[in-house]
């Protein structure tokens, strides 16, 4: 009879025993070979649809300073509106790729691949270049000798490798560091477009009020901004687009413009200012650093020549709102005028600097791990800003022989 009472709540506690150890088999089973028409981990992840921060309609930067709406954008043209956009353009925001953008490896490459407005491009191929240091110059000019060293410090510990040309634009005294090596340009491509258009404009050939129709070859996964809900075949003007391919780096209105520029009237007037870049079916062509000092001077030229025009691109750059690399290297970031850019490892950076001694300072740069390139850019902007408004005594410009820093 004891042993009757005992037996009955044994047996309970084996069989719920038995069942639980049964249900998990079953599932083990379930997880690697599921089932037709059951949902396996595999499955479920397929059919999760991930958000992608600069995906069509968003953007990997906090949101666009919204672009004045052009005079004239009125009827059957599309009207952008007054408000603030909550997100447009400026897809290569450092530091920030999408939930979706590394790559199965981890690299920052691949991050911001996924983040670039050429991202759905093959991009046209770079030569590769050894990242070592080349020979020191037997000459720098006396003000660049504390960049030069700064320079050579931070080179020998950047990953990949990097390019800078330094120009003191009252004197025209120069500092190169692998002036000539190659670049895909990134955004820093929307300067040269914008000052072509300036170009264009002050011939008489276009206004700022020019419509431009916007077509479906113009349309970009990433960036697009405001462009995401605008029907195609609606008309932009001239000042808009590049009021947004400034402000907020938007992708689409860059290609508008250089589109109405013609990619060979881009070709024809970035070669005339003395950096020649455009675009082919495979992507941008590289660009060097000495290109890209080409770009600034010809803007800074302009505005000691044409202030009037100058001007009209001075003020969406005072509206970007991105403030990193050489902005942040600078002691004085309000006198920083800069257009920077990301892609698939290239991480840049060009500026004005219009301080009492007004200069330009482009640091372009490849294959540097996370975050790596933005504080190499920031410390070069430091050290530039020192050689600028520190430099030794003595003539501008004067030549001093120099050994290789230790």
């Amino acid at each position: 009879m004891e042993w009757g009472k005992l037996a009955r709540p044994v047996l309970v506690v084996l069989g719920v025993l038995a069942l639980g150890l049964a249900g998990a088999l079953a599932g083990v089973h379930l997880l690697f070979h599921p089932a037709e028409g059951s949902v396996g981990a595999a499955q479920v992840s397929a059919e999760v649809e991930v958000p992608v921060t600069a995906g069509r309609g968003e953007s990997a930067e906090s949101g666009e300073a919204a672009a004045e709406p052009s005079a004239g954008q009125g009827g059957d043209r599309w009207d952008p509106g007054d408000a603030r956009e909550a997100a447009d353009g400026a897809a290569d925001a450092p530091g920030q790729p999408g939930p979706d953008a590394a790559d199965p490896s981890g690299g920052w490459a691949g991050a911001m691949q996924a983040t670039h407005p050429l991202a759905g491009y093959q991009p046209m191929p770079v030569e590769p270049v050894e990242p070592r240091l080349p020979a020191p110059p037997a000459f720098v000019p006396a003000e660049w000798r504390g960049l030069h060293e700064a320079v050579y410090a931070i080179a020998s510990q950047f990953t990949g490798r990097l390019s800078v040309v330094a120009v003191h634009l009252t004197t025209g005294s120069r500092y190169e560091f692998r002036p000539r090596d190659p670049y895909l340009p990134a955004s820093t491509f929307k300067l040269p477009v914008a000052l072509c258009v300036l170009e264009a404009i002050d011939r008489g050939e276009l206004t700022w009020d020019t419509p431009t129709t916007y077509t479906e070859a113009d349309w970009e996964p990433v960036g697009a901004g405001r462009f995401a809900d605008a029907p195609f075949g609606s008309q932009w003007t001239v000042r808009n687009l590049v009021d947004r391919s400034i402000i907020s780096s938007n992708n689409v209105a860059v290609k508008m413009l250089a589109r109405t520029l013609t990619w060979d009237g881009l070709l024809k007037c970035t070669t005339e200012i003395g950096g020649p870049v455009t675009r082919t079916e495979e992507g941008s062509t590289p660009v060097t650093a000495r290109d890209e000092a080409a770009w600034w001077l010809h803007f800074w030229r302009m505005s000691q020549e044409r202030p009037e025009l100058a001007e009209e691109l001075l003020r969406p750059f005072r509206r970007v709102d991105y403030h990193g690399r050489i902005e942040a290297g600078t002691p004085r970031p309000e006198l920083v005028t800069h257009k920077f850019g990301s892609y698939a490892g290239y991480e840049h950076d060009g500026a004005i600097v219009w301080a009492e001694r007004p200069y330009l300072l482009v640091v372009l740069t490849f294959g540097g791990v996370e975050y790596e390139a933005d504080t190499a850019i920031q410390r070069i902007a430091a050290a530039a800003w020192d050689a600028m408004m520190n430099r030794p005594e003595g003539p501008e410009g004067v030549d001093h022989e120099m050994s290789s820093p230790d």
